[in-house]
């Protein structure tokens, strides 16, 4: 019997990428799949979205040698730094690598055999890596990188889900000046800049998007969630089960280090869920799940594989569903978090269970557990 596990709805990431599309029907749609598609798998996801998308994006060279491993045939972009080392290996697996630096072009081009396609990065804001708009004659340099084949130029937004747009304004206009020199340089096949908050608060789609969380159905900010005019369906829900319910006194304390003690009789569920599944210790005591349809507070420390909420006003029994994050942007406030973090933090212990029109259709589960509905 599994206890915990993450339920991901293939039908609404689709429902999700269809509607994003709708702000530019001829942009290319770039889906986020970094940190195990944020969470939900990133190989399942890709296998049953593969057609509906033009390019995936990862952040490191494992992430996109195991989605080609998959059978993943889409292009693929690494968004962070790729060990020179490692660069023959993108080759060979026609993986897309970004460029930041001259020096480490410099170094690529010597230690590779054959051609690697590049996207030159650049910062115009964000203060990551990438060429910065007072570089251009290092740019102008990888032209005489012949193993670099240049196809594209990206950056990234740092502000463009917040509610002044000034800075992503800016960010905005110096792209498009250095992209202005560059494709007068270099023969690109398209450029790229926005992600979630860009395109859907902004409008900002160029020739591609790079969609992350938001295809997953979640909204990147509470302003653009807001503001917003695209709606978007949440695709995952992380559940676990009651494995014991309990009546304690008054006086009776509750987890490691006694930090709630009853002041009244209460009734006690136990979750077979923890710290070490992605529930985050920082939840002890003030987070919040839904059991019956009943909101119900964590109470005491979460423990590594188990933790405590209050059932005192509701039916419970032994078995009963339990909904981790009844409203995930909520429940990463009260940890001055984002949901992002909380999606990223499920252990890989914790099965996934993908759903197409309302039916199971796999399983994600290395501990291969019995898992019933």
């Amino acid at each position: 019997m599994i206890e915990s596990y993450v339920e991901i709805d293939i039908d609404k990431i689709l429902e999700n990428i269809q509607n994003i599309r709708k702000i530019n029907p001829e942009s290319m749609y770039c889906v986020v799949l970094k940190a195990n598609g944020y969470g939900l798998g990133a190989y399942k996801i890709a296998e049953y979205i593969e057609d509906n998308v033009d390019y995936f994006a990862v952040a490191r060279v494992t992430e996109a040698l195991s989605l080609r491993e998959a059978g993943i045939k889409k292009p693929i972009l690494i968004l962070g730094a790729v060990y020179y080392e490692d660069v023959q290996k993108c080759i060979d697996n026609d993986i897309d690598i970004p460029i930041f630096d001259l020096e480490y072009a410099k170094l690529i081009n010597k230690n590779i055999v054959g051609k690697v396609n590049a996207h030159i990065l650049l910062d115009t804001g964000m203060g990551r890596i990438g060429f910065r708009d007072f570089e251009e004659e290092k740019i102008l340099e990888l032209k005489k990188l012949e193993n670099i084949n240049i196809i594209s130029v990206f950056t990234h937004f740092s502000t463009a889900d917040e509610a002044d747009t000034s800075y992503t304004n800016m960010q905005y206009e110096k792209f498009i000046k250095i992209t202005k020199f560059i494709n007068e340089n270099f023969k690109l096949d398209f450029v790229h800049l926005s992600n979630s908050a860009g395109a859907i608060k902004h409008n900002i789609t160029k020739d591609m998007m790079r969609v992350g969380i938001s295809t997953y159905g979640l909204y990147p900010s509470d302003v653009v969630k807001e503001e917003k005019n695209i709606e978007l369906k949440q695709c995952f829900s992380f559940r676990s089960r009651v494995i014991f319910v309990k009546e304690v006194d008054a006086g009776t304390s509750i987890s490691y280090g006694r930090t709630f003690i009853s002041d009244k009789k209460m009734k006690i569920a136990t979750l077979s869920i923890g710290y070490a599944d992605g529930y985050i210790r920082a939840f002890s005591n003030i987070g919040e799940v839904l059991i019956n349809g009943h909101l119900c507070k964590v109470i005491g420390i979460v423990c590594m594989d188990q933790m405590m909420v209050d059932v005192s006003d509701v039916d419970v029994k032994v078995d009963d569903k339990v909904i981790i994050y009844p409203d995930i942007y909520k429940e990463a406030a009260k940890i001055n978090t984002i949901p992002y973090e909380l999606m990223t933090s499920i252990n890989l212990r914790v099965p996934r269970i993908y759903k197409k029109s309302g039916k199971i259709i796999s399983m994600d589960n290395y501990l291969g557990e019995i898992y019933e509905d």
